[in-house]
């Protein structure tokens, strides 16, 4: 959290950004996937999904204005999508891109926890991510690709990296401390340094630096989320010695029993399970702590990896086909100031639903062979 607020207040977000769009055609085309493209590439080095979507989203309304398209067209629409799969969804994709992914590895067992470490998840989701880039790329050409061209004036990305005006010291100490740190995170096992010992230290470095002031670690950081992340880590430890999590695995055993022994169909049946509560379950941490006490009983027993349920769980619970059932969403679909109608992006969360079980199917001969699902 607090390394993602050195990102925020550095503005390195928005330039990095930038520089990646100005690589990639001016094109409808070219600029969907230069989103996807750039988020993907930020997506680790910010843990905040919130400060992400609601940072970025503006981005897309900018590119939008400046190729033309009207309001709540589909032009508009697909720009859109590509910023927030882009630079929101990917964050299931690596260790350090979302709290969520914190809280999955503090809610298995220590055992397992150990054994992911960034690269090895990174490994697993692998298959997953590749699918989401490149089908969400094609789900946005065809249902959002607008029918007159278009294009970006020239030289846009030049201009808008020009107001941001010349690489302020701030920024080149942030881009260097989160590139080392990032590497240090792969090589956590190979270098033997805990991931959180790289993370306090890369916080020391820009306190020295006055990259980060006390004022700022004081009312930007959201210390009120990590004591509530505090007490949902506690409830991992608290349910299974009061035997709660074995309860709940009994109340959903004979609904989940018959179909554990078919990969494919039990991951597939778990994610449309979820799409399906989240429009009653509002908050996206109490799905994921919910579905992840309830299903890890009857599922390691099965011989799934308690991982594997965290990570479906988490990546099918991010839908928002329904306004109000995501909170994260809502701050970026208003960022953007009327840019989009929801019935047209709920097309592109259907879509995503689709996608991410695909990405999960795709996940399971790779996670049969690094002993996930045995």
């Amino acid at each position: 959290l607090i390394l993602g607020v050195a990102v925020q207040k550095s503005g390195l977000l928005q330039r990095v950004s930038l520089l990646v769009l100005k690589v990639f055609p001016a094109t409808f085309k070219g600029q969907t996937f230069a989103l996807l493209t750039a988020g993907t590439i930020i997506a680790p080095f910010i843990p905040s999904v919130t400060a992400k979507s609601v940072i970025m989203a503006p981005l897309s309304k900018g590119i939008s204005e400046a190729m033309g398209f009207p309001q709540k067209s589909r032009g508009a629409s697909g720009l859109f999508g590509a910023f927030w799969i882009g630079f929101v969804c990917t964050g299931v994709s690596f260790l350090s891109a979302s709290l969520f992914n914190y809280l999955i590895k503090g809610m298995v067992p220590k055992e397992v926890a150990a054994q992911f470490t960034w690269m090895q998840w990174f490994l697993a989701a692998l298959p997953w991510t590749i699918v989401l880039f490149i089908a969400s790329f094609i789900a946005l050409q065809l249902l959002y690709k607008p029918k007159e061209k278009a294009s970006l004036p020239p030289g846009y990305a030049t201009e808008e990296l020009k107001k941001l005006g010349p690489w302020k010291r701030e920024e080149k100490i942030v881009l260097v401390v989160m590139c080392l740190a990032l590497v240090c995170w792969m090589l956590e096992r190979t270098l033997n340094i805990p991931a959180v010992i790289v993370a306090l230290l890369a916080v020391c470095i820009f306190v020295l630096t006055n990259v980060l002031t006390i004022p700022d670690l004081r009312a930007k950081v959201p210390w009120d989320m990590m004591i509530f992340y505090g007490g949902l880590l506690g409830i991992a430890i608290v349910f299974p010695s009061l035997k709660i999590d074995k309860w709940l695995g009994g109340l959903v055993t004979p609904y989940i029993a018959p179909l554990v022994s078919n990969p494919y169909l039990f991951i597939a049946a778990l994610a449309i399970c979820i799409y399906i509560v989240r429009t009653a379950i509002i908050s996206l941490t109490a799905t994921l702590t919910l579905f992840m006490l309830m299903i890890i009983p009857v599922a390691s027993a099965a011989g799934y990896n308690p991982w594997v349920i965290g990570i479906v769980t988490y990546a099918s619970m991010w839908v928002w086909h329904l306004l109000y059932q995501n909170g994260l969403y809502i701050p970026a679909f208003y960022a953007v100031e009327g840019l989009v109608e929801q019935k047209q992006m709920a097309k592109l969360s259907v879509a995503y639903m689709i996608i991410s079980i695909l990405g999960f199917w795709a996940c399971i001969p790779v996670w049969q062979f690094m002993g996930l699902i045995k």
